[in-house]
């Protein structure tokens, strides 16, 4: 048995990127930080507006917000990531959904979290979700001459179900959490797709198609 899930609005309501500025604002003076932060918030608008989309903008500010992270290393960027599980992710978790999770799990289903996400936030927040049999497939992040930048494409979309696939290669899908239209492509490929606070859109395709939803 195999389940998958998106993570950003699915397992939690936390945001990633306001969360490395935060951990930024420990590191240094605070400066830098704040006035990404300003910027964000102010171009968030526009998403929240129509006038913009969303994952045009979180692919915009997740690979900025990784210029934070002064002189990094892969200890500064694991510390980085943890910061972002434990003080955002986590306690924004959606336990409705991560309890359906666990307990899955405890009937031997593998759990796959799929997410635009900075990939090791993805893995870091599967490991508190369960500890083993489980799988975390984010947006890679590099570290190549002193600098940080995301690998690719976000995860997302189109992306979220061809990594997807290539990790099942000939298996089947039983279980798939969401909580947007994004996500359909994954909920179509499911058994049993189940929506996770929905969105409008997402919602009512749910309802007509007689689909399970967790609030």
């Amino acid at each position: 048995m195999i389940a998958a899930s998106d993570l950003n609005g699915t397992l939690t309501t936390g945001a990633p990127i306001l969360a490395l500025a935060n951990w930024a604002d420990q590191q240094t003076d605070g400066s830098p930080s704040r006035l990404f932060k300003y910027s964000m918030l102010l171009s968030y608008l526009s998403v929240k507006f129509g006038f913009q989309d969303t994952h045009v903008w979180a692919d915009k500010y997740l690979r900025q917000a990784l210029n934070l992270i002064n002189s990094p290393t892969p200890e500064k960027l694991d510390q980085a990531m943890s910061y972002i599980v434990d003080q955002e992710l986590w306690p924004k978790r959606k336990q409705a959904a991560v309890d359906f999770l666990r307990e899955l799990h405890q009937g031997g289903a593998e759990i796959i979290l799929v997410s635009a996400a900075y990939d090791p936030a993805v893995r870091h927040f599967g490991e508190r979700i369960v500890s083993h049999k489980i799988t975390g497939i984010g947006t890679p992040v590099l570290l190549e001459e002193g600098r940080l930048s995301l690998a690719g494409q976000l995860t997302v979309r189109e992306r979220k179900m061809e990594l997807l696939r290539e990790y099942l290669g000939s298996r089947e899908l039983d279980y798939a959490l969401g909580d947007s239209a994004a996500d359909l492509p994954m909920l179509e490929s499911a058994r049993t797709p189940i929506a996770v606070a929905p969105d409008r859109e997402l919602r009512l395709i749910a309802n007509q198609r007689g689909w399970k939803i967790l609030e």
